[in-house]
């Protein structure tokens, strides 16, 4: 099964950084497609993985950019998603 729904998208939707209409829109597409929805378990899975790394193992001037840094290890983990076909 193919879904045209981009991935990035969801992941958004999943970090809460989607504005209040379009977050309803992908809320429901999410309960209608199976496809997405386990995406969507995917990304929160990986989301909070990413999430559970301690602070304390970033150090130096790094420090200061932690939700940079999880987010772009979220999206790192997103990319080796295979595409779905």
């Amino acid at each position: 099964m193919k879904c045209e729904q981009d991935r990035t998208r969801l992941a958004a939707y999943v970090m809460a950084a989607l504005d209040p209409g379009e977050a309803l829109l992908v809320a429901g597409h999410v309960r209608e497609c199976p496809v997405c929805a386990g995406d969507v378990g995917e990304i929160r899975t990986t989301l909070a993985a990413v999430r559970r790394l301690p602070d304390e193992e970033v150090v130096g001037s790094w420090s200061g950019r932690l939700p940079e840094l999880r987010e772009a290890a979220v999206r790192a983990a997103l990319a080796r998603i295979p595409d779905r076909e």
